[in-house]
């Protein structure tokens, strides 16, 4: 019972806080961080498409704009190291899952055996047989 009122009370704190979120949301443009004077890092800046005599202006957002985005992929750097580190994890770990796969196949081979074995009772009958075979139990029950 006490796990239904902490999954309640859980459930509640979630719903407060996506509900805080969809009050007080947060601007950011294309995944990118927002930073500003307190963060001391200069973020992405949204155009003025409503000035038609900004076009120096606009260049200069430009250059600033593309400085974010290569600070950002730079980060990315060591993204692929960690990735191609991953692959060869993986790979490893199904060389061995592979490995152990086929122990497992060899070690039931050898509890089986290569012969089939011998099983009685499975000769093909007919119905003819079979009604034969029935009317002799009633017989012998009769």
């Amino acid at each position: 019972m006490l796990l239904i009122y902490v999954l309640i009370c859980l459930f509640v704190l979630l719903m407060g806080y996506q509900t805080i979120l969809a009050i007080f949301p947060e601007k950011i443009i294309e995944g990118l961080e927002n930073g500003g004077a307190t963060t001391g890092v200069q973020g992405y800046k949204p155009y003025n498409l409503n000035d038609p005599n900004n076009s120096l202006i606009l260049a200069q957002q430009n250059a600033g704009n593309i400085e974010v985005l290569k600070g950002r992929i730079d980060n990315l750097d060591g993204v692929k190291e960690r990735v191609d580190n991953m692959q060869e994890s993986i790979n490893s770990m199904q060389t061995q899952i592979d490995g152990l796969v086929q122990q497992q196949a060899d070690f039931a081979h050898e509890l089986v055996g290569t012969t089939p074995p011998e099983i009685s009772g499975t000769e093909g009958q007919t119905s003819g047989d079979v009604e034969v075979s029935i009317e002799e139990e009633e017989e012998d029950n009769a």
